[in-house]
């Protein structure tokens, strides 16, 4: 029961940061906001990875490296998801940007691995849910007709981006052995505000502007609190029920997205959206 009260808190916790996050993009740079989301990681984690791992020694640099080189493609993956969310909608690019455990799957596959009957259906609907939900008709005016041709969604490519780096991220995590995810992402946010701090200050973009500071500090809180809560369920486990109440965030962030944001997405767009979290739930129980 504790898991899955602390699974659904997680996949509540995220739906809201994207929810809080897309209304901040309309006034505030992505970059303020990832600057701060490292920060809060780094203030709120780093004692607690102390106190459970201690100082990291020299044999375990090789992992230290890891989680580095992790928070450099965590930074990119969320810059992309930051992006996708202030012009896309909530409910198609939190969905698409859930495919990083499809595209895990398939580095696993590529390594050799053999997958079940089940993971590759979900695999299958995952893919090909994913695919239509990204998809859209745009209708351009031509003289003496009407021309229609198919594009990407806005912010479509930038969750696909996120999902690849995610799973790039999940594979270099999965390595790590020697200290707790603690350690891992205070690690990851401090190589990720190593690099995002030059970038926001020649943007002039480090300090929020006057009156969004509160709200950026809350999305900040609000990202680390779920992700405490995610790692407990995963901890405390059955993995397989934890996994699959954190692939929920795309089912609560699409309900969000329908409810309060009055997105309509076309029906192949909801069908795609509605496969794709199959997929992804079939693909957290059984990977």
């Amino acid at each position: 029961m504790t898991t899955i009260a602390l699974g659904l808190t997680a996949a509540c916790g995220y739906s809201l940061y994207n929810l809080f996050s897309q209304r901040l993009l309309r006034s505030v740079s992505w970059m303020t906001i990832t600057v701060a989301m490292f920060a809060t990681g780094i203030v709120l984690l780093g004692v607690p990875a102390l106190v459970v791992d201690g100082l990291p020694g020299r044999a375990e640099l090789g992992d230290l490296g890891l989680a580095a080189v992790g928070g450099l493609l965590y930074t990119a993956a969320t810059g992309a998801f930051l992006l996708a969310l202030r012009v896309g909608k909530l409910s198609l690019v939190v969905v698409l940007a859930c495919l990083d455990g499809a595209f895990a799957a398939t580095v696993s596959i590529a390594a050799g691995e053999t997958l079940s009957a089940a993971a590759a259906a979900g695999l299958v609907l995952a893919a090909g849910g994913g695919l239509l939900a990204a998809v859209e008709r745009d209708r351009e005016a031509t003289p003496g007709a009407e021309r229609r041709r198919w594009r990407f969604a806005a912010g479509a490519g930038l969750a696909l981006v996120t999902a690849v780096a995610m799973a790039v991220v999940f594979v270099a995590y999965g390595a790590i052995d020697a200290f707790s995810p603690l350690t891992t992402v205070t690690v990851a946010s401090v190589a990720g505000l190593a690099v995002m701090v030059p970038i926001a200050a020649a943007g002039r973009v480090l300090f929020p502007p006057r009156g969004r500071a509160a709200g950026i500090i809350g999305v900040s809180v609000l990202d680390m609190l779920a992700f405490l809560a995610a790692s407990a369920a995963l901890a405390l486990g059955p993995v397989s029920v934890a996994s699959v109440l954190l692939a929920q965030t795309a089912t609560v962030s699409a309900i969000l997205g329908f409810l309060l944001l009055r997105e309509r997405p076309a029906w192949w767009q909801t069908a795609g959206v509605l496969a794709t979290i199959a997929g992804v739930s079939i693909l957290a129980v059984v990977m």
